[in-house]
């Protein structure tokens, strides 16, 4: 059985991803965010795996408020440099906006 870095891996050479900025995975779940029509479902080694997918611009305006869901739970093996830094640069505002606004009540 592969690990999940090989499936993960696995599922890109089923799709074109020089279109994949960011994979990974999480159970029987593979995240992809690609500006391609990829099918909902891919089977690697006999097992199938959910294909969760997002355009690259949505995913950034929902990774926010979906952290969790649609970010964290995933173990990401494959992602382009400059779109994952986006994706931390957002994340770490949110967070320092968080922070201020937390301060702010304390000082209250």
């Amino acid at each position: 059985m592969l690990d999940d870095k090989e499936i993960v891996l696995s599922a890109l050479e089923k799709v074109d991803k020089f279109y994949v900025y960011l994979a990974g995975i999480n159970n029987n779940e593979i995240l992809l965010v690609t500006t391609l029509n990829v099918p909902n479902e891919v089977e690697i080694e006999g097992k199938k795996f959910k294909v969760v997918t997002y355009q690259p611009d949505d995913y950034l305006n929902q990774v926010v408020e979906k952290e969790y869901e649609i970010f964290r739970k995933y173990k990401i093996y494959y992602f382009v440099k400059a779109y994952m830094r986006k994706i931390l640069d957002t994340l770490s505002s949110a967070e320092v906006e968080r922070m201020s606004i937390d301060i702010k009540d304390n000082l209250s």
